[in-house]
């Protein structure tokens, strides 16, 4: 990152802390409640009553909100769990996140216009996507080519045709040059960021070449099997589905689905089957492989489509939720490893 960019975001994180400070504090139930609001994107229209106006991802607006919202937390005051998540979303502001202002499992278009969100609105937002992707670049933060893809699917004809805004990001992504690997290793402090996931999902800090060598091993106690529940689509993290028989236990995050993805698996009475601890290994495993240790596309399908008998279609599915929700599988390790 430039000493300009770093300059920057120095001076604008300072600014922010000090409104923080002379807010009112918010208890638990209110900093739920407010993210809640601001994320309003990761939710059902009918879910929400906001009379505010809505701010999509990663405007200027919605970072400095969101900041001022999690140092306002009066963490002090919430239980364990709820503070080591919200100290986890500070942490996340650390790194390269807000200069990739459109989530990638998120269709915006289509979920802007449930919303009922004013085109000049979404317009702005589009022409606020490409300045900042062209601004993430001179800091050497770039796509992949599968998160171009998915951007690019989103912007479908009859999104562009009645945006000229949607058409020039349309253009823009169809030319745009992405980096030469998938993994979050690539991007600057992105084995840090990567670290920072794995601890705080996995609920412990373990170097991943370790984490690599256990999962390894327990991969070749499995053998190899193919799973039937999984719903292959990309709505939710695909963990979801593997904790679907479990007590659903709230969480901050929105990217999770405002569940707690770790206190679910931690806090579950029903054990995984030897196929569904299979599928969860192995999905860890890819993970750490695509996000730490470099390997390629053509590595993690073949791992995933020869341990769990999934053709393409399928194992192109988990590696988009491995690249689009990094670490989350890892929420399932203490099952898998209490065995």
């Amino acid at each position: 990152m430039n000493k300009k960019c770093v300059f920057t975001i120095a001076m604008y994180l300072g600014t922010l802390l000090g409104c923080g400070q002379n807010g009112n504090i918010f208890t638990q139930k209110e900093l739920t409640s407010e993210l809640y609001e601001l994320n309003w994107f990761a939710n059902e229209p009918g879910q929400l009553r906001i009379e505010r106006n809505l701010e999509l991802p990663f405007t200027e607006t919605y970072l400095k909100k969101r900041h001022d919202l999690l140092q306002r937390a009066d963490l002090d005051n919430f239980v364990e769990t709820a503070a080591q998540e919200a100290q986890y979303l500070s942490i996340q502001q650390r790194y390269p996140e807000r200069f990739l202002p459109w989530p990638v499992h998120l269709n915006l278009p289509v979920i802007a216009q449930a919303h009922q969100v004013e085109s000049s609105q979404m317009d702005a937002w589009y022409g606020y996507v490409e300045a900042r992707l062209n601004e993430a670049r001179e800091s050497k933060i770039v796509l992949n080519r599968v998160e171009r893809q998915q951007l690019l699917d989103y912007l479908t004809p009859d999104i562009t045709t009645q945006s000229k805004a949607a058409q020039r990001l349309a253009e823009y992504l169809a030319s745009y040059r992405v980096r030469s690997s998938l993994g979050m290793y690539q991007l600057p402090n992105g084995k840090e960021w990567y670290q920072s996931k794995l601890n705080f999902y996995s609920g412990s800090v373990k170097p991943p070449e370790a984490l690599l060598n256990k999962l390894q091993s327990l991969t070749s106690e499995y053998g190899e099997g193919t799973i039937d529940r999984v719903n292959f689509s990309l709505n939710q993290p695909l963990v979801h589905q593997l904790l679907a028989a479990c007590d659903t236990r709230a969480g901050l995050n929105w990217r999770d689905g405002f569940v707690s993805l770790q206190q679910t698996a931690s806090q579950c009475e029903q054990t995984l089957t030897n196929t569904e601890r299979l599928f969860a290994v192995v999905m860890m495993e890819v993970d750490l492989g695509v996000h730490y240790f470099a390997w390629s596309q053509k590595q993690a399908l073949l791992a995933l489509q020869s341990r769990l008998a999934l053709n393409e279609d399928q194992a192109f599915v988990v590696l988009k939720d491995i690249l689009f929700f990094p670490a989350t599988s890892f929420a399932l390790l203490s099952q898998i490893t209490s065995a």
